[in-house]
């Protein structure tokens, strides 16, 4: 099976069976899958074939899902890419992919006509939108109608590139992480197996469909024949809306989704009985943000890990382990990423390869069919983390007797003060816990005594306040003295600054103390 097999499936067991619903926009599965048949059609006439690149940069919507159908169908490579890179980092990403295809919405023809002129391979410039199309860009729609259901031969195998996915480099600019039909496949049934979707099941694009966390992990919704429906870009009274409005009953949020969310002033007004399962991941979750969503929308969460790399399903915690109260271990597993999930091989190991004892810190490895094939045109760095069978993720934890993860933080965001090991982690759990604070990040800020010394950023809550040292005591009531924050800025916007996918960027929290060092840390 690849991964148009996915949708040919359901459209022939489930022609009738409602597959998107994206404002006025509504098809079965029938109808979706003559429009995905359509569009590649229309991808061939403007020479896309197998192996070729497609790149898509454009807000959540059912066109986007059509592009990672159509694409699959020719044996092309989809290339999401995040609406919220620079132009530079865009430029980039086209040109490294050479795609000759590029697809955009109307919000992102501001900064494509100021990347135009230096993007290399693109031939074609689709405008998949519905107000006016600009000169010298194909019209989505009437491409489609003028264009016949693509029919050919192709041969499309497990082992063939499915897509591109960039991920943020260190060096060199972003890396593409290819990933094959089977790692897609294979993700889709690890989900199904974890998750239990099933016909009927209503599933929000709330995460931006550019991301692991929503593209490729929505297509166990289509083989159990459920329902598509579309956030262009988040807002939490929005995606209370539309919960309430498509009886969505189940959808994938990342903590600060969660945070806005509960802590909108609207958020009572809304039905959102409908949920089932609130699935999360993509950033460390705060268990004190956590206690405070089950208290208020129910025991509905289940908590996920995996990286692009592997496409990205490693581990789950099921609801039934968000414990609020009860014996100390299982209420301990709520600060987990749980445990490794079917047809996954997880371990913690140390600097020698070997697995670390209980609560010991370690390095996250994993072999399975969903590890990525490797970097596009990039050995040296697939060699780095792709070593004998497994793959290097990068990621620190610890894990118990009965395999629980538990991640503490990227190797990159370890803050090292006077040669003890801090883990930002730790801290922003113990700044959440404060009333007054709305959202955290804790990195690492130069210090002639101990070499690094540990910066809380905050956003306190509208209505709340608190000082710098009033926040610093409360986390020595919290934590051990050397944890704690030495300093604390109050961060001027109403949020911190996060990635297209919603994660907080520490980076970007970094530079502001770091710039103009000679040496770093890090």
């Amino acid at each position: 099976m690849n991964v148009y097999d996915i949708l040919r499936r359901s459209a022939k067991l489930s022609p009738e069976a409602a597959a998107v619903s994206c404002g006025r926009h509504k098809y079965n599965y029938e109808e979706f899958q003559e429009r995905v048949l359509r569009l590649a059609g229309c991808l061939h006439e403007k020479g896309a074939s197998k192996g070729d690149r497609v790149a898509v940069l454009m807000m959540n919507c059912h066109r986007y899902l059509e592009f990672y159908y159509a694409t699959a169908r020719l044996g092309a490579l989809i290339v999401p890419i995040n609406t919220r890179l620079s132009e530079g980092e865009l430029t980039y990403i086209l040109n490294d992919s050479e795609s000759s295809l590029l697809a955009v919405d109307r919000h992102m023809l501001p900064i494509l006509e100021s990347i135009r002129a230096d993007v290399k391979t693109v031939n074609s410039f689709i405008y998949a939108d519905e107000d006016g199309t600009p000169e010298g860009m194909i019209d989505y729609e009437d491409a489609l109608a003028d264009a016949g259901p693509f029919d050919g031969e192709v041969s499309v195998e497990r082992e063939d590139p499915a897509g591109l996915f960039y991920t943020s480099g260190t060096t060199g600019g972003p890396k593409g992480v290819i990933l094959t039909h089977m790692n897609c496949v294979t993700n889709t049934y690890h989900v199904l197996i974890t998750f239990g979707y099933r016909e009927g099941d209503v599933y929000m694009h709330a995460c931006p469909m550019f991301h692991l966390a929503d593209g490729p992990m929505s297509h166990p919704i289509t083989m159990v024949g459920g329902k598509h429906t579309f956030l262009p870009s988040f807002d939490p009274k929005a995606a209370m809306e539309i919960i309430e409005n498509e009886k969505v009953s189940v959808t994938l949020f990342i903590p600060t989704m969660i945070n806005f969310l509960i802590n909108h002033p609207d958020f009572d007004k809304h039905d959102l009985s409908s949920l089932r399962l609130i699935n999360y991941g993509g950033s460390p979750m705060p268990v004190e943000l956590m206690r405070k969503a089950m208290e208020k929308i129910g025991p509905l969460f289940r908590q996920s890990y995996g990286l692009t790399e592997t496409a990205p399903l490693l581990t789950s915690l099921p609801p039934s382990e968000h414990v609020l109260e009860g014996p100390e271990h299982r209420v301990r597993r709520l600060a987990s990423c749980g445990r490794e999930v079917a047809g996954v091989e997880v371990r913690v190991v140390n600097d020698e390869g070997e697995n670390v004892k209980p609560d010991e810190v370690g390095e996250i490895i994993c072999r399975g069919p969903n590890i990525m094939k490797g970097y596009w045109r990039k050995p040296e760095e697939t060699a780095a983390v792709l070593r004998g069978e497994w793959f290097h993720t990068g990621d620190m934890a610890t894990v118990d007797e009965e395999g629980f993860l538990f991640i503490v933080d990227r190797k990159k965001d370890m803050i090292i003060t006077g040669g003890e090991n801090v883990f930002s982690t730790e801290v922003e759990n113990a700044l959440y816990k404060h009333p007054a604070i709305l959202e955290a990040a804790v990195v690492g800020v130069p210090d002639e005594k101990w070499g690094e010394a540990i910066k809380a950023v905050v956003v306190l809550r509208e209505g709340h306040s608190a000082t710098e040292q009033e926040i610093i005591d409360y986390c020595r009531e919290q934590i051990t003295h050397y944890k704690c924050p030495r300093s604390v800025d109050f961060h001027p916007d109403d949020q911190l600054p996060k990635s297209g996918s919603g994660k907080i960027l520490k980076a970007q929290l970094r530079e502001k103390y770091w710039g103009g060092q000679g040496r770093r840390v890090h």
